[in-house]
């Protein structure tokens, strides 16, 4: 690699063409912030889905908490 070239961190933010997505997990994650905002915390349910939604494949998310 060059200097020019320089260290992408994001391959994807040299497209300006192209659209923005939210990430498939996005949701699960307000489910973990609404969880850690509220009191009495519910986070351990919501983080645990949100794991499992990283790790699955694209089209194979668990469904949303659900309180």
């Amino acid at each position: 690699m060059s200097k020019e070239e320089g260290f992408v961190l994001n391959r994807h933010s040299n497209s300006p063409s192209r659209k923005k997505e939210e990430h498939r997990c996005n949701q699960h994650l307000e489910d973990v912030l609404e969880g850690v905002s509220q009191w009495p915390m519910d986070v351990s349910k919501p983080f645990s889905i949100f794991l499992q939604c990283l790790r699955s494949q694209p089209g194979q998310e668990p469904a949303r908490y659900k309180k």
